[in-house]
């Protein structure tokens, strides 16, 4: 039995006045958001399905990037996720993405959305992360 975490990244930026080239490329959040997935993962598989093996759903996390990179505040919405355990994965995330590390550079103060799908997958085969693009 294996795990499946379903990333789909459409980032909005909170920063309507700053100039196109000083917000954080599509990809570079996308590469954040991969490296910290496994972290996600973990945070459904101990917190989540070790309280509720059904527990399916997605959560958005909002995360403020200041220019250095790292995050200044974070909030995790259970959009989908409900039930027994939602909370906990909540609180989970929101600890773990609040030491996550962006790209720094000659940016502004920036809020991102991750959306992550969070499903138990009952195919054989190793756990896996899968992105796609839904901007």
């Amino acid at each position: 039995m294996s795990y499946t975490l379903a990333l789909a990244l459409s980032l909005l930026s909170a920063s309507p006045i700053a100039p196109n080239d000083s917000i954080r490329s599509d990809a570079s959040i996308r590469t954040a958001a991969l490296r910290h997935a496994p972290e996600v993962r973990k945070c459904y598989e101990t917190e989540g399905l070790g309280r509720n093996p059904s527990l399916a759903g997605s959560v958005e996390i909002t995360v403020t990037i200041l220019p250095t990179g790292a995050v200044s505040e974070v909030d995790v919405e259970s959009r989908s996720l409900k039930g027994i355990g939602a909370t906990e994965v909540a609180k989970c995330v929101a600890t773990a993405a609040r030491n996550w590390k962006f790209e720094r550079g000659p940016y502004v103060v920036e809020s991102v959305i991750l959306p992550f799908n969070l499903s138990r997958d009952t195919m054989s085969g190793p756990p896996g992360s899968r992105a796609s693009s839904a901007d």
